[in-house]
């Protein structure tokens, strides 16, 4: 399992639709800050739903482990588990 510091932000996605909800991702603040400057965090719900877990730490300074899933254009992490840092 990989870990990934960071601040973490939403974005509402699919404006006017059904389909309309949060996207989440975190800024990182370690080593993933020299390629990336926001990583996608996968949620655990429907499209159109606030995440419990990851909707109480918005702007807040978090680690997440999880399965990250990096190609040349893209990364997303799979979280597992989430928690804030001091």
């Amino acid at each position: 399992m990989d870990e990934i510091s960071g601040i973490l932000s939403a974005e509402t996605v699919a404006k006017g639709t059904k389909s309309e909800g949060p996207k989440y991702y975190i800024q990182p603040l370690d080593d993933y800050a020299n390629r990336w400057s926001k990583i996608l965090v996968r949620k655990q719900v429907m499209l159109w739903q606030n995440d419990p877990v990851l909707h109480k730490f918005i702007g807040k300074k978090i680690l997440i482990l999880g399965e990250i899933i990096e190609t040349k254009s893209t990364i997303t992490v799979d979280y597992k588990f989430v928690e804030e840092l001091e």
